[in-house]
């Protein structure tokens, strides 16, 4: 049975839990925080089977655990097992953090607004009024579309082989939205490729989601994939003067969202990017 490892003394534990989950960068980037702001908690990861979620929760509530992140796929389970969900959690019906409310569990979803920080802080520019196009209707895309409608994008396309997820996705961002394809890519303000295709180890390292045809240099073009740094997709857009933005932005401050809830402070994004970029780099 899956079990939070005991605290030192004094400690409070925060951690991850999936399936696998001990490949995960979260406690590079919390630890990393954690010592910089001096403060007395520890994050770990914990490989988590499906069944055994629940039976980690209900040790949340009594333990001394301050926080946990949550990635697949329990990321939905979670969604209904917590006691709250915050508004962007219950729209999207899936949780990526939990923190504590006193013995109750309240569930949230910070991916969206990572993506907005990071895009912000990256590239100096707000959604309102652009029009984007995402490639994908998964749990990323969601989460996007969903941040980018309620964010005053003037238009959500989503394009995927799937209609029904893209129906889905492109709901989230309300009346904005509308499911397309890719050849409506060059009219568009921000492209999101929000696929795997071009991730490292899927055997798609050379794919692109969107030929360089689809692109022009006044555009923003965004993957969030981190592995590899720079994909097929952002080096060829890269080439033509196209302003790019992989997907650690999103990562750290998605994360730095969570650390927020748990501890009440203001995150250390340099601390946590920095020291995501050297176990990356190594």
């Amino acid at each position: 049975m899956a079990e939070f490892p005991s605290p030192p003394e004094g400690k409070t534990i925060a951690a991850v839990i999936g399936d696998p989950v001990l490949h995960s960068l979260s406690p590079t980037i919390y630890n990393a925080a954690f010592e910089h702001d001096q403060v007395d908690w520890i994050y770990t990861a914990i490989n988590v089977p499906t069944e055994e979620v629940g039976h980690l929760l209900e040790q949340m509530r009594t333990l001394q655990v301050g926080g946990l992140s949550v990635t697949m796929p329990h990321k939905e389970i979670a969604a209904n097992l917590v006691d709250e969900t915050t508004h962007h959690a219950q729209k999207l019906g899936v949780v990526n953090c939990i923190s504590k409310k006193g013995n109750s569990l309240v569930g949230h979803n910070t991916d969206g607004e990572g993506f907005l920080r990071a895009l912000q802080a990256e590239t100096n520019e707000e959604v309102d009024g652009k029009s984007c196009l995402i490639i994908g209707a998964g749990g990323a895309a969601r989460a996007v579309s969903l941040a980018l409608g309620e964010s005053g994008a003037k238009e959500v396309i989503i394009a995927s082989r799937d209609n029904s997820k893209s129906e889905t996705a492109a709901s989230l961002a309300g009346t904005n939205g509308r499911t397309g394809s890719l050849s409506e890519s060059q009219q568009v303000d921000i492209i999101i490729n929000a696929t795997p295709i071009g991730m490292e180890g899927t055997q798609n390292e050379d794919r692109v989601p969107l030929t360089l045809a689809g692109m022009h240099k006044n555009q923003i073009v965004i993957d969030l994939i981190y592995h590899p740094l720079e994909t097929a997709f952002l080096s060829s857009a890269r080439e033509i003067g196209t302003r790019t933005m992989n997907g650690i932005g999103m990562l750290i401050h998605q994360a730095a969202l969570q650390y927020t809830l748990w501890t009440q402070k203001e995150a250390p994004l340099d601390v946590m990017y920095d020291t995501v970029m050297r176990k990356i780099s190594r």
